[in-house]
């Protein structure tokens, strides 16, 4: 039997316990329940909405405005004139596609139950007695056919049970030849969950997307029979079900379910065999018991093992070469009004999606982000010309399907955004934070085709817009209007602002951004004249503010904050993920002790965050430090299916551990190399192999009393 396996006594209670599967475009949360197995269903591209230009041709004439403010001292009115003139309509949301019931003839009482899901061939299972007849599902989402697959099988000819599908979305179901056949539209416009309840909240309209959906039954050597809206089957042994959505199934024909299943597993295991932990034995004890006995103060390595390639498990099933890049919740939502949309917020979260593809061997699950990118960089220039006159591209805190970059905010009803939005809203910068994992992926398997292709032209328009945003101001260049994102000062020890000049991230940013152009212009040979103007901006720039603690400022002075423990981290930008700040000594005191500082009062301890703070303490060198926030985001943030609890569900926090514990482990920063550079105490002993660095290359590892006992660094090509 595998030994990474998350398992179960008994069935989920509620979406957070469900068991998920997915191949890239197609999600499934598998409940296990006996009487009535409910499946929550998801595609990728059901959104709600419809294209339309949401870029605001006002915004220039304010941000001129804004600007004589900011200079003026007057910010608490440039902040106004924001959230008045310059916001756009809110993005739209990732909608769930519906629930498929298999409703069984023999009720709910039954022994021997197992529920699990198999990391090591992502397959999941559920086993049990019922009336003395054994019962078997497994289920699996396949990439090669590009369909979820459900076997049902009974040891005896007593398999009956009624196949239906219900949706929020409006849709229509019928049997027909063995199938249902569904047809669904989505809402034209469905409100974020953060605005309250009203009439407007959902509007189903008639410019909403149409799609279809398919459960066919493969094979069954029972009787199939429709009826009305469902699917009556009826004495069978077994019977094997494949679900379809938007994208046609492609299973080769006539092929029987232990091909489909071998192809499968065959297409997984190329990614996921790639890299292997052990931190500790995986004992044969239920995964929700272990998980609470590690909060109630026990330990288990292993459990830290299994959460680590959990994550790279959700990153194969959420991203694959042609779907879209993994969102909130990867690509598991159940709720009409998802939270935060469930779309991608680019002001960390999707960026940390990412973080663990290219050290943990999954370049491949990149691309869907890197065509991501590239259509921002197409719909951002509309918006920098649009909005600010400026070139290049911009984008903001949210985007959604549609690729809208403009700053959200606005409800449909309404001219002005919401108060204190502009600290989450107005936020121009995420583009340059994007492209940079585009960099990253240049350094881990340099393709010169690559480079000149796709990192080049996305770098160059990041660069375009720095240039033209950047403002002069007593001889030096900042950004103004500038924010942090989400967070808020106190200016004058009274008002609480968000709009600030040359925020620590801003800075972080435009030196990242001009210091990668420099280095692709010098690989490729190019003589590009951008580099003259930002070689005088460059020099210019704004520098980084060291407060009186020795504490890196987030803003453009020291203030006092009404959340000083707040969850965002982001002036610490150039200590990680950057590696702006590898070789500064003075620059990295001066990040841990901002970091310290938003830990001592109450920061860190929620999903994503708790994530981060694991990355910056590994690569401060500190295990101990990383571990203690590793553990707090198992035993405060964590559900018993090993999803990441904000709360509520979002998948960032379990990238970002996993992307930790490779930090804690292997680093190529900088230029050099350091093996184990932050373990802790916690894992004395352990081995990792295929552990990926810079330049083609992976790592094995072996260590004993926290010493390495044998090390390999060999070309990932072989």
């Amino acid at each position: 039997m595998s030994e990474m396996v998350l398992w179960y006594e008994s069935p989920a209670k509620r979406w957070e316990e469900s068991l998920p599967i997915g191949n890239g475009s197609l999600g499934a949360m598998i409940m296990g329940t006996c009487g009535e197995e409910v499946l929550g269903l998801n595609e990728e591209s059901l959104w709600s909405g419809f294209y339309r230009d949401k870029n605001n041709p006002e915004a220039y004439a304010a941000l001129q405005d804004v600007r004589r403010l900011m200079f003026a001292g007057e910010r608490e009115q440039a902040e106004e004139r924001i959230r008045r003139s310059m916001l756009g309509a809110y993005n739209e949301s990732y909608l769930p596609m519906g629930n498929l019931h298999i409703r069984f003839s023999h009720g709910e009482q039954v022994q021997e139950y197992r529920r699990q899901l198999d990391l090591e061939n992502a397959l999941a299972q559920v086993s049990y007695r019922a009336e003395g007849i054994s019962y078997e599902r497994e289920y699996f989402a396949s990439y090669p056919a590009k369909a979820i697959f459900v076997r049902l099988k009974a040891s005896k000819q007593a398999l009956d049970c009624r196949i239906s599908f219900t949706s929020q979305q409006k849709c229509r179901c019928r049997a027909k030849e063995g199938a249902l056949e569904i047809n669904g539209k989505c809402p034209e416009h469905v409100e974020p969950s953060y605005v309250p309840l009203r009439e407007q909240s959902v509007i189903q309209g008639e410019r909403g997307m149409d799609w279809q959906a398919k459960v066919s039954v493969l094979a069954c050597d029972g009787t199939v029979c429709g009826d009305g809206d469902a699917l009556l089957v009826k004495h069978a042994g077994s019977c094997l079900l494949m679900i379809s959505a938007v994208k046609e199934a492609v299973p080769e024909e006539n092929a029987g379910y232990e091909k489909i299943r071998q192809e499968h597993v065959a297409d997984y295991r190329k990614l996921y065999d790639r890299v292997e932990l052990f931190l500790g034995k995986q004992p044969d004890v239920p995964t929700d018991r272990r998980l609470a006995a590690v909060k109630d103060g026990g330990e288990d390595n292993g459990l830290y093992a299994l959460l680590f390639q959990y994550g790279r498990y959700l990153l194969i099933a959420s991203s694959r070469k042609g779907s879209l890049p993994a969102n909130l919740q990867g690509i598991w939502s159940w709720e009409l009004r998802a939270p935060w949309s469930c779309n991608w917020t680019v002001n960390i979260n999707t960026q940390m999606n990412y973080w663990h593809a290219l050290s943990c061997g999954l370049e491949e699950c990149l691309e869907p982000y890197i065509r991501f990118v590239e259509r921002v960089c197409e719909e951002g220039q509309k918006t920098a010309r649009i909005n600010y006159h400026c070139r290049g591209f911009v984008s903001h805190h949210n985007i959604d399907y549609w690729g809208n970059t403009s700053p959200v905010g606005l409800l449909a009803d309404a001219d002005e955004g919401g108060e204190g939005c502009v600290s989450w809203a107005f936020w121009p910068m995420s583009g340059p934070w994007l492209i940079q994992e585009l960099y990253r992926a240049w350094e881990y398997h340099p393709d010169e085709a690559f480079l000149r292709e796709v990192v080049y032209p996305v770098t160059r328009q990041a660069a375009l817009f720095l240039c033209d945003w950047l403002v002069e101001k007593d001889g030096q260049y900042l950004t103004c209007p500038s924010t942090s994102p989400e967070n808020r000062y106190f200016y004058k020890g009274k008002k609480s602002l968000a709009v600030t000049m040359a925020s620590a991230l801003d800075l972080s940013l435009i030196r990242e951004v001009f210091s990668h152009f420099r280095d692709i212009c010098e690989t490729l040979g190019l003589e590009d004249a951008l580099l003259l103007e930002i070689a005088e901006k460059e020099e210019k720039l704004a520098p980084f503010g060291i407060g009186s603690r020795g504490q890196l400022l987030e803003w453009d002075g020291e203030y006092d904050e009404p959340e000083p423990g707040h969850r965002h981290v982001s002036h610490l930008y150039g200590l990680f993920p950057s590696e702006l700040f590898e070789k500064d000594e003075r620059m990295k005191a001066a990040c841990r002790i901002s970091l310290e500082e938003r830990l001592a009062n109450g920061g860190g301890h929620t999903g994503w965050s708790c994530a981060w703070i694991i990355n910056l303490f590994a690569i401060l060198g500190e295990g101990e430090r990383a571990w203690e926030y590793l553990h707090t985001l198992m035993i405060r943030s964590t559900y018993q299916n090993l999803w990441d609890a904000h709360p509520p569900f979002q998948i960032d926090g379990n990238f970002g551990a996993t992307a930790g514990i490779a930090n804690m482990l292997v680093q190529d920063r900088g230029g050099c190399v350091k093996l184990l550079p932050a373990l802790p105490k916690q894992f004395s002993e352990g081995y990792v192999k295929g552990l990926c660095i810079k330049d083609n290359k992976r790592v094995d590892l072996e260590w004993k009393d926290g010493v390495i006992v044998h090390e390999r660094i060999y070309d990932c090509r072989e």
